[in-house]
């Protein structure tokens, strides 16, 4: 088996896959070979006597990237043909570099390696800010308005190449579990999206733990792709209350971004949050709603209205008292008024 995964950098790509084939060693004692397009362009270089500084690869020829890359991908060709073994190539699919976008991959060598799956691993706008920033190569390059584009054209691209060689696709959040990507791989599990209320919610800390908890048992029988994992629109909510005790910068886990830089991209950031939670519910197979909360949440109405007319079972768990809005009623499979309940339907065990 051969997985494309893209992502850009600051995305956690890396980190992500490392963890999953660790994960997947101790977990399943699966072996995993994981091969860093990258990583191994470095490595070429340097046999070849050319130390490449890693902030300035980009600002080599496309001649010689080109090369560079085609050289990797020969002795990567040539490794994979030999084994029957599972193989994670980690890549990126485009650049955005000095204002201007640079292809990642190569078309003919994309065929040759002919991917049985391709994925791409993406994550909070602030994150990957926090992680670029991080980095020689990337400090000061990128507003976040460019890191939301670069990473929309990441999954364009990619999405585009598995259409192309008609193969299956999918958007993996950095947060989302080692066993997400391992299931999408080895196990029969079909995949849902867990849809529940996130804004004006009271006693937060309790809510999202009764909704880890109902995540964790509902993992158990499917592979579950939780909205949750990308909050951009709370970067959103802190740059609003800046803006009320008129700061000039938003501060998280003590990495301040500035508030022009944030409103530059309100709507982005409201536009994004949608559409990255559509996406995720394309890619699943049902969706599941857990609703706990005594009042309307018109996202969580919208995605059971989307899900239903774009042929998706749409099963909710309502547990408010108060009686059920019959849009609820009309656009969903089923609908439960107790966890146990729908546990049981789960099971076959219908009553």
């Amino acid at each position: 088996m051969r997985v494309f995964c893209t992502g850009i950098s600051g995305s956690g790509r890396t980190e992500y896959l490392k963890e999953f084939v660790k994960w997947s060693k101790k977990k399943y004692s699966q072996n995993i070979n994981l091969i860093n397009i990258g990583e191994r362009m470095f490595e070429i270089a340097k046999k070849l006597g050319q130390n490449i500084k890693e902030e300035k690869i980009l600002d080599l020829s496309e001649l010689t990237l080109k090369w560079l890359r085609a050289t990797v991908f020969e002795q990567v060709i040539g490794e994979v043909e030999k084994s029957p073994e599972v193989y994670v190539i980690s890549t990126h699919a485009s650049f955005r570099w000095r204002r201007y976008l640079l292809p990642a991959f190569d078309f003919f060598y994309l065929n040759k390696l002919s991917p049985d799956l391709f994925i791409t691993i993406i994550d909070s706008i602030v994150d990957i800010k926090k992680r670029l920033e991080n980095t020689r190569q990337w400090r000061g390059r990128l507003r976040l308005r460019d890191i939301i584009t670069w990473q929309d054209e990441e999954v364009f691209i990619t999405k585009i190449l598995a259409e192309y060689q008609r193969k299956s696709f999918y958007v993996i959040p950095r947060r989302q579990p080692p066993s997400t990507l391992y299931n999408i791989l080895f196990a029969k599990k079909k995949k849902v999206y867990l849809s529940y209320p996130m804004t004006h919610v009271e006693n937060y800390e309790n809510y999202m733990k009764r909704i880890g908890e109902f995540k964790k048992k509902l993992s158990e029988y499917f592979t579950v792709f939780d909205p949750g994992y990308i909050d951009d629109y709370g970067l959103l909510v802190e740059a609003y209350k800046a803006l009320n005790d008129n700061k000039e910068y938003v501060e998280i886990d003590g990495f301040r971004i500035s508030l022009d830089e944030i409103m530059e991209v309100e709507k982005d950031l409201r536009d994004q949050t949608i559409r990255r939670d559509l996406m995720l519910i394309d890619q699943s197979d049902i969706v599941v709603v857990y609703y706990t909360l005594p009042t309307l949440s018109p996202g969580v109405l919208s995605e059971i209205i989307y899900s239903f007319t774009n042929n998706k079972d749409v099963y909710i768990i309502f547990t408010p008292s108060n009686k059920i809005s019959p849009f609820f009623e009309y656009f969903s499979t089923e609908i439960f008024f107790k966890e146990e309940e729908f546990f049981d339907f789960i099971n076959g065990k219908k009553n």
